[in-house]
């Protein structure tokens, strides 16, 4: 044999050799060998479900090298449970497996080779579950499926899989619905809505609702509350269809219209000198209720808690001339329906008005929403110019006007202006001027924060020629000054193009829940002269309201506590028919669910007499915010950060009020002309 050839034979051979090591399983280098368990984390064997679906299906998983067939058990172990419940120190109780509860589709699974996973449903009897459920309802009670296999191991720590069965409960969240309407007015139509949850949502089956009015409740609701009102006539409430959540929903809507054409009556009015006959609300009349119930659900064994809500109509004589008159209201309808949402806002905390429109700011983060009201009719809405509006925690938070008289500015008109909130967490407060008219794009002045939370409110001292902008810090209780000058928010700039506070005033050390509320500070219009430093000034806020005096320097302490804790918005103003002045805010009641405008008087209309006005708090004209007229309403909406505002300004000789509560309702007022309270 001759070499070439001989080499050619030890060639192939080293390539048959190679051929043959790459085909060589090494699964056994790198992989465990096959073993059986449920498709989870060891510690994460529990899975929360509503009884009413009726059954659940359960991975079992065959992982490993994949060389062996197998065969798993299904089976139940109250030992692998207790195991379990030791260890992560829980308490579910096994339900008996022993009365025909529950059953499993198959006793076991056969796996091949190839198998990696396969499944067992669970099936119950819901109404003998609920049933047995029932007697002891405190009990985490459970299905624990175990696995067992007699030629695979079974993971450890993934061979028990506890199906825990809950029952659900729905709620109607409003137990009581109110509307108040004037003997003799108009008649209108107004919907609103029940909102009825579940506390656990059933994830694959529609819940439908069924109500029903019980009048046999009447009499008992009116000796719990003293009244004595009558079942509804027909057609002045009208409920909507039985609402349905929808699998996987936390909640439904039930819609409930009121309309008092159903009580007017054709009434003789005098109307320039001239009878007429008009459709008016009827007189003499006390009110109506209507108890709503839930009386039954489409899926069995659903609990409720509470499922009855009472819808009250009442009647008042006609309210008699006052300092204001209420030019429109828009109010909540339900936990999921604030009044901010007719104009599309997620949340509002801060609003203003100019001589057209009432400003709200969205109070949210992401991308900036604000919105123009008319002042005549809220149906007309513009939004304003938002370019270039971003950053900040919420990108809008509080919105003021600032007085100008400069005719190369926005055409000599007072300027809009809105401030971003900051947290203090590295962001910068940001300044917005609407300089051109809103429906171009707005000024940005930048401030730097210096670490605190600005934003939750300001207000405006002086004009936009010269002038300050006061912050309330948030953490610290601390009032900071910044100047306006030069068509800039802010002095001192420095190379960072930032701008700075012109000072603090320091005044948290007499009052101990000055910190981590929202609120303001309040400075009577004059005093002090811009730059100066202020002899004092009301700070009031969620936690509180105290009037502050100079100590010296950049210190003030409380010289009055004045007991009005979530007061906003306080706004001073002059009639100058009657030469009074007066000084408006808004009042939110402790269950943030009620709350008023208060209009007081300012009988020393100076700087000096200021502390003594708001101590005698002399209310000359209050009005529902949550309500049209009735203060006694509870509003489905409470505000959940306490937080409203009030503005008043003067447009063509005539006074107007503006006020909001979060989430609770929005107004706008006008005031009587020469109207003298006695």
């Amino acid at each position: 044999m001759n070499m070439k050839k001989i080499f050619k034979n030890i060639l192939a051979s080293a390539l048959t050799i190679a051929a043959v090591a790459s085909c060589v399983d090494d699964r056994n280098n790198f992989l465990p060998d096959d073993s059986f368990g449920f498709n989870n984390k060891a510690g994460e064997n529990v899975l929360t479900l509503p009884l009413y679906g009726g059954s659940y299906d359960i991975d079992v998983i065959k992982s490993g090298k994949g060389l062996n067939e197998g065969v798993v058990n299904i089976t139940t172990s109250n030992h692998d449970l207790l195991n379990f419940n030791e260890k992560y120190g829980v308490e579910y109780i096994p339900l008996p497996s022993d009365q025909n509860l529950y059953s499993f589709s198959t006793e076991s699974l056969a796996f091949g080779l190839e198998d990696v996973t396969k499944s067992v449903t669970v099936s119950w009897d819901i109404a003998k579950v609920a049933e047995y459920m029932e007697q002891e309802p405190a009990n985490q009670y459970c299905i624990p499926v175990a696995l067992r296999s007699d030629n695979l191991d079974v993971n450890e720590g993934r061979e028990v899989f506890i199906l825990n069965l809950v029952t659900s409960t729905v709620t109607a969240e409003q137990s009581l619905l109110s509307r108040t309407y004037e003997w003799e007015s108009e008649p209108a139509s107004e919907t609103m809505d029940i909102t009825v949850r579940i506390d656990k949502a059933i994830p694959t089956i529609d819940l439908t609702l069924d109500f029903e009015v019980d009048n046999t409740l009447i009499a008992a609701y009116n000796e719990a509350n003293g009244t004595d009102y009558e079942a509804a006539p027909e057609g002045l409430v009208t409920v909507g269809a039985d609402p349905v959540i929808k699998a996987g929903d936390g909640y439904t809507l039930l819609p409930v219209t009121i309309n008092t054409n159903a009580i007017a009556v054709d009434t003789e009015v005098e109307v320039n000198g001239v009878t007429e006959t008009k459709k008016l609300i009827k007189r003499d009349w006390n009110g109506y209720v209507v108890p709503l119930r839930i009386s039954g659900m489409s899926v069995d064994g659903v609990k409720i808690n509470n499922g009855l809500t009472y819808i009250v109509v009442k009647g008042l004589e006609p309210i008699p001339p006052q300092l204001f008159n209420r030019v429109w209201g828009i109010f909540a309808t339900s936990s999921t329906n604030p009044w901010q949402a007719t104009f599309g806002l997620t949340d509002c905390r801060n609003i203003t008005m100019d001589d057209e429109y009432v400003y709200i700011p969205q109070s949210a983060s992401g991308d900036p929403v604000f919105k123009a009201v008319s002042i005549a009719d809220p149906a007309l809405v513009k939004n304003v110019n938002v370019e270039g509006i971003a950053g900040g925690t919420h990108t809008l938070s509080c919105a003021r006007m600032i007085p100008n008289t400069d005719p190369a500015v926005n055409n000599g008109k007072d300027i809009l202006s809105a401030c971003c909130l900051s947290v203090g967490d590295g962001s910068h407060l940001h300044f917005y001027v609407w300089l051109n008219g809103i429906d171009n794009a707005p000024t940005l002045s930048m401030v730097e924060d210096s670490g605190r939370r600005l934003g939750d409110k300001y207000i405006v001292a002086g004009s936009w020629n010269n002038g300050e902008i006061y912050c309330k810090d948030y953490n610290t209780g601390n009032i900071v000054r910044y100047a306006m000058v030069d068509g800039r928010i802010g002095e001192w700039p420095g190379a960072d193009g930032l701008a700075y506070a012109r000072g603090r005033c320091d005044y948290n050390a007499s009052v101990p829940d000055a910190a981590g509320c929202i609120g303001s500070a309040y400075i009577y219009p004059g005093a002090p002269a811009v730059a100066a430093t202020v002899p004092g000034f009301l700070v009031s806020s969620t936690a509180s309201a105290h009037y502050v005096a100079n100590v010296s320097g950049n210190v003030y302490a409380s010289s009055a506590d004045l007991g009005m804790p979530m007061t906003h918005g306080y706004s001073f103003f002059n009639d100058e028919k009657t030469s009074q002045n007066y000084i408006a805010y808004v009042a939110i009641a402790a269950n943030q669910d009620q709350g008023s405008v208060r209009v007081i008087s300012d009988f020393h209309g100076t700087p000096e007499g200021f502390m003594s006005v708001l101590q005698k708090n002399e209310v000359i004209f209050e009005a529902p915010v949550q309500d049209g007229m009735d203060a006694s309403v509870l509003s489905p909406c409470p505000a959940t950060h306490s937080t409203g505002d009030c503005v008043v300004r003067e447009i063509n000789g005539e006074t107007y009020m503006a006020v909001m509560i979060q989430n609770v309702g929005i107004s706008v007022f006008k005031m009587n002309a020469g109207f003298i309270a006695e």
